[in-house]
């Protein structure tokens, strides 16, 4: 393996024009389907083979992947759209050998990443320069893990909420960092904007701002959830449904009256349960690379961008605004984090 496919490297992936088709499985099924994307596509072929892995969607059969061929023109057929994936950053590197050894490459993907501070988002692409099952050592592809726009986010909503003036005295301490500025800097600017937010901004709107920067919930995982609310008109029955499921539905979930309570279970479960002391336990609860080592210097505030995702999925379901409180946050100084999710009136 030539050292300089080994290396983690930045890349602007650009809008790239795909046919795409959407199948739950492994990886096992994809050389199939990428036969008959290449039938259909002929001379219009454009790239290798891309295939996002939508690891929330996933059960014992497998996990929901869009398998996608680049082409030069849109088309149509049997089971087949034709897609625009957008512009992304993310962190890329060549892996080489068996898929069932992808998992060490992901995690150097991951440390390059996390030492810099970025969050990555909940899809990952792959593209498949050689898939070769019956000789796995041959297999040659590049690890693409998009990293999760926060920054391009938290200015979006600064603007609409407070303003071009306000926006940019809030962004002054992050505008000087680079995509490859250390976690500690990146955490010590986030912190000084964050601090600067809570002098300018009223708590509701504190809270419109950050919790726009949530990770972006599965949408697949909203409209199961929708519908079986709509037939039964019972939360309870939501309730039960998500935390008897996999992925990525959350499992510590209890109500009380009007009120949903939702528990995060810990970003690393080992970790946390090895952890020799409070720091590390709370280190490997938190699921966020912007702050999770320097918790006890982050401002409260910054963990309603933490409840931005059980907003997404609840709103999503109950189709309705709603109120989310923060009960619990590694922030505040607590063990766990848990937010409390007001139900509408006439909500049973």
């Amino acid at each position: 393996m030539h050292s300089i496919e080994e290396k983690v490297v930045h890349k602007v992936l650009d809008e790239t024009l795909v046919a795409q088709n959407r199948i739950h499985g492994s990886v096992a099924d994809l050389p199939e389907v990428f036969t008959s994307l290449n039938a259909v596509a002929g001379n219009l072929v454009a790239g290798n083979p891309i295939v996002i892995h939508h690891w929330g969607v996933s059960d014992s059969d497998g996990h929901d992947m869009d398998v996608c061929l680049p082409i030069k023109e849109e088309i149509e057929g049997n089971e087949l759209t034709s897609v625009k994936l957008p512009r992304k950053d993310a962190m890329t590197m060549i892996h080489r050998g068996p898929y069932s050894e992808i998992n060490h490459s992901y995690s150097r993907v991951s440390r390059h990443t996390y030492e810099r501070g970025h969050p990555i988002a909940e899809s990952t692409r792959e593209v498949y320069y050689n898939l070769d099952i019956e000789h796995p050592e041959n297999t040659v592809i590049e690890i693409q893990a998009i990293l999760h726009d926060w920054t391009e986010r938290y200015m979006a909503k600064l603007e609409a909420v407070l303003g071009l003036e306000a926006k940019d005295e809030i962004l002054a301490p992050i505008s000087k960092l680079s995509i490859d500025s250390p976690a500690d800097v990146r955490q010590k600017a986030l912190c000084e904007s964050l601090g600067i937010l809570e002098n300018m901004a009223n708590g509701e709107q504190q809270f419109e701002i950050l919790s726009h920067c949530a990770h972006v919930y599965p949408i697949e995982l909203i409209p199961p959830m929708r519908d079986l609310f709509r037939s039964t008109r019972s939360v309870d029955i939501v309730i039960e449904a998500m935390t008897s499921k996999g992925g990525y539905y959350p499992k510590l979930l209890r109500r009380e009256g009007s009120i949903i309570y939702s528990e995060k279970s810990p970003a690393n479960p080992s970790a946390y349960k090895e952890s020799k002391n409070a720091a590390e336990r709370r280190r490997a609860y938190c699921f966020c690379p912007l702050i999770r080592d320097c918790l006890d210097e982050t401002p409260e505030v910054f963990c309603y961008c933490s409840a931005g995702w059980p907003k997404q999925l609840w709103e999503g379901i109950l189709e309705h605004p709603l109120k989310i409180e923060i009960v619990k946050s590694l922030t505040k100084g607590d063990d766990t984090c848990e937010f409390a999710i007001h139900l509408p009136k006439g909500v049973t």
